[in-house]
């Protein structure tokens, strides 16, 4: 895990508690959860905390850590996750991003709130990362919260084996599902990976009956072009009852996480966040053709 985040308000309706699970097996040009990415634990600073003491390098065997009066820099590939450094940082500049955790740790904390769930309609959601990495904890996890007549819903890109989605989906009451682009080129050069796995599930997930949201990262200069539109409709078409659409807009709110992880920004320079008048026109050619679209 790398957060379990109480309050949360944007992850499926009312209030909710989502649990953010480590590794994802798509590489986004944009993402703005790098600390997701890798399945193992990772070491995040935080320069404005740090007092450049030097207690992490006397204690650090593998010179992760660069201390200079100046700056602080880290060099993730040689760091073995002891977390020594975290221990003797006076200032907590330092800690450790993702954690183990059992089912029951993570319904510990997501049941404190119970009762927020009951008045607002709330509940539990599982994001990441992509929460099918880790689809034998998922669903672990989502009994429990059956069990404890808990509202499920999942964050997910729909990149797994039909067979692990079909597991969990009697299981899930609301699937927040995010598709990047249609065309299979493109997908492939914006994730690093192909989405025809992804369209394929899409379609029988709808088929199957189950709740679906289906959220597009609008990200300008990259997905947010004529050819992802025409693709989407495209898509769209196909069902006799189409899902909702989402837009979630693009913004560099996380572009900072990569420098607290030491590492150099996978996203590029040229990504402006995006304004919600900019999407305006997907939305009213979407809603034209008769498909539901969200707004928050």
């Amino acid at each position: 895990m790398f957060n379990v985040q109480r309050f949360s308000l944007h992850d499926g309706p009312g209030i909710r508690t989502t649990v953010f699970l480590k590794g994802c097996p798509l590489r986004c040009q944009w993402c703005h959860n790098p600390e997701g990415q890798e399945q193992q634990p990772q070491i995040r600073l935080t320069m404005s905390l740090c007092r450049r003491c030097g207690r992490c390098v006397e204690v650090c065997e593998q010179g992760v850590h660069e201390v200079t009066p100046e700056a602080h820099l880290l060099n993730p590939p040689y760091c073995v996750r002891c977390g020594r450094c975290v221990e003797v940082c006076p200032a907590g500049a330092l800690e450790m991003v993702g954690r183990r955790m059992s089912a029951e740790e993570v319904m510990s904390v997501v049941r404190r709130d119970i009762p927020f769930y009951e008045q607002s309609h709330g509940g539990m959601t599982l994001s990441g990362g992509e929460p099918m990495a880790q689809h034998e904890f998922s669903k672990a996890l989502l009994e429990s919260a059956r069990a404890d007549a808990i509202h499920t819903a999942v964050e997910t890109c729909a990149f797994a084996p039909w067979e692990e989605l079909e597991e969990i989906g009697p299981l899930v009451n609301l699937f927040l599902v995010d598709l990047k682009h249609t065309d299979e080129a493109r997908h492939i050069e914006l994730t690093g990976v192909s989405n025809k796995g992804i369209l394929s599930n899409i379609e029988r997930m709808v088929a199957a009956g189950w709740p679906v949201i289906l959220r597009i990262p609008w990200v300008p200069t990259r997905n947010a072009e004529d050819g992802f539109l025409e693709g989407l409709q495209s898509f769209l078409a196909r069902f006799p009852t189409p899902p909702p659409v989402e837009f979630m807009l693009y913004h560099r709110l996380g572009v900072s996480k990569w420098a607290a992880l030491g590492g150099e920004s996978a996203v590029p320079e040229d990504l402006l966040s995006a304004r919600a008048e900019d999407a305006s026109p997907w939305v009213k050619r979407l809603r034209a053709a008769g498909i539901s679209v969200i707004q928050r």
